[in-house]
């Protein structure tokens, strides 16, 4: 029996044990920008691990490896360009990277999110099958929106409280179509032609992302909460790396902090949070029939901590503490993992850090260490880039700063995906723009490295050491920031220094 136990230890850690994944893109509009493979750590947080870097070459193609345990949804990066993928054990794709679209959607941080061309992809990879998945439900939901809504959504009729009809002064139609939810019979119907399409398929990653694609489209305003559950979630595993399994999910508990606990029991969670009690937030949690299992409970408790960290209503110490606790005493080894990479998200690039080592190019195509531009004493550094409209209008507000506080802090711009032509004709159109300025070429882990999510981003420093991350812009008041630092300046020689 216990060679058998072993035994079984053994097949199970060869299962559990990384293999490679391999990604060849042809990139031609890319040559000589770096590229990036990353993974998700987890779909919570959404935090990101760098698995391989590489460099497109003069053929305009380039080659990523990365170990992965498990099918795991990852990610390519080639300067502002972004797409998705699944990770496969042992898997090794070949695809294209399709020009943009004229309409694609460009994200607050400059990045263009573009869809890869398998190119020779098995149908019954995970790729092929999710991507195959999802245009089949995009065709339902856009057929049955262009239906007869009374037939194809479900139309309710108004009525007050006390069961009567409201009297309506206008015309209507005897139903008023307000947060409508797709057809049940419909669903039912859709669900039973794709469970027998996909009859075939033995994978068992595909068929929970499908289960939890087809709860999703029963969710929404109307929906029998307590069957949905059932159906989804209760006495399920919970799929951390099924990216439709944990979208449902946190469709499903949207809010609930606010809903719940905060409705009915306001104090005692105020005072759960500031004393980093997570036990006593799990008794209040699980007070909702939906949160009696353990894992679910506090899973639920630590997103919604970390949804609401950013708010006025919670102390933040107490969520800091709350998430440092499940890091190091959590039961269950996913909920550490996650509560980690939270942590790290709410605690990286604060005031007190000291900036990460950059690496950028000065106008000449020289490399310049960011790090020996910051002297001793106050430096504002901004973020912008060549696509970016805004960002002009904040660097004209820089430039006034600039003549008025030049000799005290020192400017300095970092073009995230600029030109050295670019960064030159602007020069030439505002000269009296004298600061350093410098370009990132669209160096995805300098993008990394400082997290930025959006442009234009401003940081104040004293020396290496974040003051302000972010720093208000130009035009949103950093100028009397700039005053009380000027007026701690000594008037005569010797270090500069200052202080908030």
């Amino acid at each position: 029996m216990r060679i058998l136990v072993l035994l079984l230890a053994f097949v199970m850690a060869l299962a559990m044990k990384a293999a490679p994944c391999t990604i060849t893109i042809d990139a031609p509009d890319h040559i000589g920008k770096a590229a990036v493979l990353y993974r998700y750590m987890d779909l919570f947080s959404m935090r990101r691990e760098v698995l391989a870097v590489g460099e497109v070459d003069g053929h305009g193609s380039v080659t990523l490896t990365g170990e992965v345990a498990e099918i795991m949804k990852g990610q390519v990066r080639i300067g502002m360009d972004v797409a998705e993928f699944y990770l496969k054990p042992g898997a090794n794709y070949t695809v294209r990277l399709l020009p943009p679209e004229r309409n694609d959607p460009r994200s607050l941080g400059g990045a263009s999110l573009r869809q890869l061309e398998f190119l020779g992809l098995d149908r019954l990879d995970v790729n092929a099958l999710t991507s195959d998945l999802n245009e089949k439900l995009d065709a339902f939901v856009a057929e049955d929106l262009a239906t007869d809504q009374v037939a194809g959504m479900q139309a309710r009729d108004l009525v007050l409280k006390d069961g009567s009809a409201k009297p309506d002064s206008v015309r209507r139609p005897a139903t008023l179509f307000v947060n409508p939810g797709f057809s049940e019979a419909r669903v039912d119907t859709f669900e039973l032609k794709l469970r027998k399409y996909y009859a075939g398929v033995s994978d068992v990653w595909f068929s929970s992302f499908m289960e939890s694609a087809l709860a999703g489209l029963r969710f929404g305003p109307g929906t029998n909460d307590s069957a949905l559950f059932a159906r989804a979630l209760q006495n399920k595993p919970v799929r951390y790396n099924d990216p439709e399994y944990v979208r449902f999910f946190l469709s499903f508990f949207e809010d609930h902090l606010l809903r719940h606990p905060f409705l009915t029991n306001e104090n005692e969670l105020v005072r759960g949070i500031a004393q980093a009690d997570m036990d006593s937030l799990k008794r209040l949690f699980s007070k909702n029939v939906f949160l009696t299992d353990d894992r679910l409970c506090e899973l639920v408790v630590l997103n919604e901590l970390y949804a609401n960290y950013h708010g006025k209503t919670f102390d933040r110490s107490g969520i800091r503490s709350l998430l440092a606790k499940a890091i190091r005493s959590s039961n269950y080894s996913e909920h550490r993992s996650i509560s980690a990479n939270m942590f790290w998200d709410l605690t990286t690039m604060q005031p007190g850090d000291t900036l990460p080592s950059l690496m950028t190019w000065n106008t000449s195509g020289e490399k310049v260490e960011l790090d020996t531009l910051l002297a001793e004493g106050p430096v504002y550094i901004a973020f912008t880039a060549s696509w970016c409209t805004y960002c002009e209008l904040e660097l004209s507000a820089m430039e006034k700063l600039h003549a008025e506080y030049g000799k005290v802090i020192r400017f300095i711009t970092i073009d995230i995906d600029g030109t050295t032509t670019s960064i030159e004709a602007l020069q030439r159109l505002h000269p009296a723009r004298t600061w350093p300025h410098l370009l990132a070429n669209g160096d995805p882990l300098l993008l990394d490295k400082l997290r930025l999510r959006s442009v234009p981003a401003f940081f104040l420093l004293d020396g290496p050491q974040l003051k302000h991350a972010p720093a208000k812009s130009p035009s949103a008041g950093i100028a009397a920031d700039f005053h009380r630092i000027a007026a701690s300046v000594p008037q005569e020689g010797g270090r500069r220094v200052w202080d908030d």
